[in-house]
C-alpha cells in the first residue's frame, strides 16, 4: 500500500513488517507490548468512541501526556476520522493550557496522569469548548481513556473507512503550539503531507534494519521532530 496520510502508517506496518511488539511501555517494571494488530484495533476503537461522543471532521482533540503507546492509539484514532490532534507539552502552566485549548477550540482532552488532570480540570470552566477530560492512568473521579473504547460498536467499522477515504493528504492533521518563550504561543497548522513527506524523505537515510531494529522514544512526542521520528519507526517496522 501507499502511505499518503499519517493513519496509513500502522496499516502499512501490518502489511509489510507485522510486529508482535510494535509499541511497548514499561508498566510496574515490566515491558507491556502491543502488536501491529493491537495498534490498529485500539485506534479504531478510539475513532468509533470519538464518533459516538459527537466528534466530527475538523473538531479538535488534545493530548497532554508523556510518551506512551496510548498517545499513539489516540493520535491515529483522531486522525483517521478527520479530526485534528492538538498535542500539548505536559510541563506548561495552567494559563498556557487555557490559552491553547481556547485558541484551538478543543472539545476533548486526553491527559496522562493525576497531576495533569488536576491542571487541565482547574481551567476547564474557562474553556467553553471543552466537554470532557480523559486520563491514561487511573485517576479517582476522572474518566478513563478506556471509557472511550467502550463506546465503540464493532459493526460500525465501515464508518471509519467511509470517513478516512475522503481525507486528502493536504488536509489539516495537527496544530502544534510553539513553546511561547518569546510571547504568546502560536498554533502551527500541519497537513498529513507535511509530516508524511518527512517520513518518506528520511526513510532511505536512517540506518535501520527494516522490521528488526528497536528504538526508544524519549524526546517529547508533542514536539514535531520526535513525532515525525516515531512515525518513521512505525513505517520501518
Amino acid at each position: 500500500m501507499e502511505v499518503k496520510r499519517l493513519f496509513d502508517i500502522p496499516a502499512y506496518q501490518l502489511e509489510k513488517y507485522p510486529q508482535e511488539d510494535a509499541l511497548a511501555a514499561k508498566v510496574d517494571g515490566k515491558w507491556v507490548p502491543y502488536s501491529s494488530e493491537d495498534f490498529i484495533e485500539h485506534a479504531a476503537q478510539i475513532s468509533l468512541g470519538l464518533l459516538a461522543l459527537g466528534i466530527k471532521k475538523d473538531d479538535k482533540v488534545a493530548i497532554v501526556s508523556n510518551n506512551r503507546p496510548e498517545w499513539n492509539f489516540v493520535d491515529i484514532g483522531i486522525l483517521q476520522i478527520g479530526a485534528i490532534n492538538v498535542p500539548l507539552y505536559p510541563n506548561i502552566s495552567e494559563d498556557e493550557y487555557k490559552f491553547c485549548l481556547n485558541d484551538a477550540e478543543v472539545q476533548i482532552v486526553f491527559v496522562s496522569d493525576e497531576d495533569l488532570y488536576k491542571k487541565v480540570n482547574s481551567i476547564k470552566k474557562d474553556v467553553p469548548s471543552l466537554r470532557e477530560i480523559y486520563t491514561f492512568n487511573r485517576v479517582q473521579g476522572a474518566k478513563h481513556w478506556t471509557d472511550v473504547l467502550e463506546l465503540a460498536i464493532d459493526g460500525e467499522r465501515s464508518k471509519i473507512d467511509e470517513i478516512s477515504a475522503k481525507i486528502k493528504p493536504d488536509g489539516l492533521a495537527t496544530i502544534i503550539y510553539t513553546s511561547g518563550t518569546t510571547g504568546t504561543p502560536k498554533g502551527v497548522m500541519l497537513s498529513h503531507k507535511n509530516i508524511v513527506s518527512n517520513v518518506l524523505g528520511s526513510e532511505k537515510r536512517i540506518p535501520f534494519q527494516a522490521g528488526r531494529s528497536k528504538a526508544l522514544s524519549f524526546l517529547p512526542i508533542c514536539h514535531i521532530f520526535e513525532r515525525m521520528v516515531v512515525y518513521l519507526y512505525q513505517y520501518y517496522g
